[in-house]
């Protein structure tokens, strides 16, 4: 089975949109990996995330602003002889994001943002109260790389 390159910007999105979950790499300050799943949106080149205003992963970000954010669509397991194990593999493409992150504290700006992350699973429009908004943690992750690859692909 092949391992591809996606190259092409509007392949990578395309997979960003199809998935649901994303996973936040960050580093702890021993440099122990801290990964954490989280829903999000996509809108302009930049990742949204929210979560509470408290928590381990806040003060990581403290220490560091940097993340990795990565996505995988669903596999399918495909082969070439089901008798032979190597050459069973997983249909899938991810994308893989390096950026940074900043806070939305802008009330206003975190019910924009947060609407317009949540078209990606619902077409309502929402209101928020000031306490509900006051009480999330708005990111805004500026992607700095952006790395895509095919899994199991052109197999004959």
């Amino acid at each position: 089975m092949r391992t591809t390159i996606i190259t092409d910007q509007l392949e990578k999105e395309e997979v960003i949109n199809q998935c649901t979950i994303c996973y936040v790499g960050m580093v702890e300050a021993d440099g122990t990996p801290y990964v954490i799943p989280m829903n999000f949106g996509y809108l302009n080149g930049e990742i949204i995330l929210h979560s509470a205003p408290f928590g381990k992963h806040l003060g990581l970000l403290e220490l560091s602003n940097r993340v990795c954010v990565t996505f995988c669509t669903d596999g399918k397991l495909v082969y070439q002889h089901p008798d032979v194990a190597c050459s069973y593999s997983m249909l899938a493409k991810s994308v893989v994001c390096k950026g940074s992150v900043s806070f939305i504290e802008d009330l206003t700006e975190k019910a924009e943002t947060l609407n317009s992350m949540m078209k990606k699973f619902s077409d309502r429009t929402f209101k928020y109260s000031t306490p509900a908004l006051a009480n999330v943690k708005v990111w805004r992750v500026t992607v700095d790389e952006m790395t895509g690859k095919s899994f199991g692909q052109n197999f004959k």
